[in-house]
């Protein structure tokens, strides 16, 4: 790997592999479920959520047992689903961004080493 496109394709396809496998692994969840996938970013997104409903319940004067009431929706979501999504969104996606990284370092190679001379006998 001593050539320079190719230390910077293999990192960048990667990351583009990341991403997109990613997005394809949220949508699938969404159809498969019909709910958003529990990534990071959806489970923060939740717990925020929950917390600006349990301070207008505050402000509204609610009492302590209604204000309690209010959980996160992420709190009752069964341990399998967890499970799988652990599964899904590392495993599989680290193989495929093994092998877009692969496909990169091997592809760019292949466009910029230089070929031998034609034997012109």
């Amino acid at each position: 790997m001593a050539n320079p496109l190719v230390k910077i394709a293999v990192p960048v396809a990667g990351i583009i592999a990341s991403q997109v496998g990613n997005k394809a692994a949220a949508k699938g969840w969404g159809a498969v479920f019909g709910e958003d996938a529990p990534t990071v970013k959806a489970n923060k997104a939740a717990q925020k959520d929950a917390e600006k409903r349990r301070k207008q319940a505050k402000k509204d004067g609610l009492p302590k047992s209604e204000i309690e009431a209010i959980k996160d929706p992420e709190d009752d979501q069964p341990i399998w689903k967890m499970l799988l999504w652990a599964t899904v969104s590392g495993v599989l996606l680290q193989g495929l961004r093994m092998a877009a990284k692969r496909g990169a370092k091997s592809g760019t190679e292949r466009l910029t080493s230089r070929r031998p001379r034609p034997n012109r006998g």
